[in-house]
């Protein structure tokens, strides 16, 4: 739906100045839009964004068009980054003016706290793309993203691969987490998907990581019960695949790595079948995952199980902000 023609400028509130009620339209249609288009439930997350708004507890602003909520966005600092953990503005309001207008406002606000160096967002309700993202005069590095979708019982018809008699995978379990975390720091050195979410550089940024993603629902609802870990002969973590359901019908791959001297012997291809068996299990009938673009060997992994790019989306990443 095109926007709507403005006969008066748009405003910006502090969310803190609002109670939940003031975004129940926003988060209604938020959901709405996250359900049609890539079938997830983005009620919990929905719930939570209302439920810290009452407690006038969430850094950000909503966008008011006269006394009308028609979008906000939201950010959370960690040590020396922001996160834009969201941003949307309703169909009949969206527009590369509104969208700058929250978003520069997320970044400006950022750039008044000194220890802030780095300002990292991944918004697929974002209807931005490329040279258009200008908010505040600033221009981020821009990583282009795949959602991608395949149906659960696509494993079905993929052997099993015979791993090599030292490597054996479990299930995941809080006892790997510690060794997960180093996997992923030496898995994402170097790596494109490490530029995107500096989380990756290191053991104690992936603990944040996976707790973010074991505990909270913005990935979906962790299942235990589809996420592996592949085990060397000497019991450390090799590989890793968590999963997530994100809808009564739909799973989704939250992460999948692989030891880099062990790529290429199968290991990826038996976590990705393995996982996407469970969740079949549990009821999936779909199943998604994202991946960056330049990725390209993974795409290849996944595009063996059929899965299919449905959308295109865009990491954004500022820094050096005071330039």
């Amino acid at each position: 739906m095109a926007a709507r023609e403005q006969a008066r400028p748009m405003r910006l509130m502090e969310l803190r100045s609002l109670n939940s009620a003031a975004l129940e339209r926003v988060l209604e249609e938020e959901c709405a839009r996250w359900r049609a288009m890539l079938h997830w439930d983005f009620t919990p997350s929905a719930e939570l964004v209302s439920r810290y708004v009452g407690m006038q507890a969430l850094d950000g602003f909503a966008l008011l068009d006269g006394d009308e909520t028609v979008g906000y966005t939201y950010w959370v600092a960690e040590e020396h980054k922001g996160l834009v953990g969201d941003l949307y503005v309703r169909d009949a309001w969206r527009s590369p003016v509104n969208e700058n207008l929250l978003l520069g406002a997320a970044l400006e606000q950022l750039r008044r706290s000194p220890w802030i160096q780095r300002v990292e967002a991944q918004l697929l309700q974002l209807g931005l793309r490329g040279q258009q993202v200008a908010a505040a005069g600033m221009r981020p590095r821009i990583y282009p993203r795949h959602f991608m979708l395949a149906q659960a019982k696509q494993p079905a018809g993929r052997r099993p691969v015979q791993l090599d008699p030292e490597l054996r995978l479990e299930y995941w379990g809080s006892r790997w987490l510690d060794q997960s975390c180093e996997l992923i720091a030496e898995v994402y050195r170097g790596h494109v998907d490490s530029e995107i979410n500096d989380q990756y550089h290191t053991p104690a940024g992936a603990r944040r990581f996976l707790q973010n993603i074991v505990h909270y629902p913005g990935c979906g609802h962790f299942s235990p019960a589809s996420s592996l870990v592949a085990l060397d002969a000497a019991g450390r973590a090799r590989g890793l695949v968590l999963s997530t359901m994100v809808s009564q019908q739909c799973g989704h791959i939250a992460q999948i790595c692989i030891s880099p001297e062990l790529q290429g012997r199968g290991i990826g291809y038996e976590l990705l079948r393995r996982g996407m068996e469970s969740l079949r299990a549990e009821g999936a009938q779909e199943v998604s995952l994202t991946v960056t673009a330049a990725n390209r060997h993974a795409i290849r992994l996944y595009e063996r199980f059929g899965y299919q790019v449905v959308y295109q989306f865009e990491a954004l990443v500022w820094e050096r902000l005071w330039q």
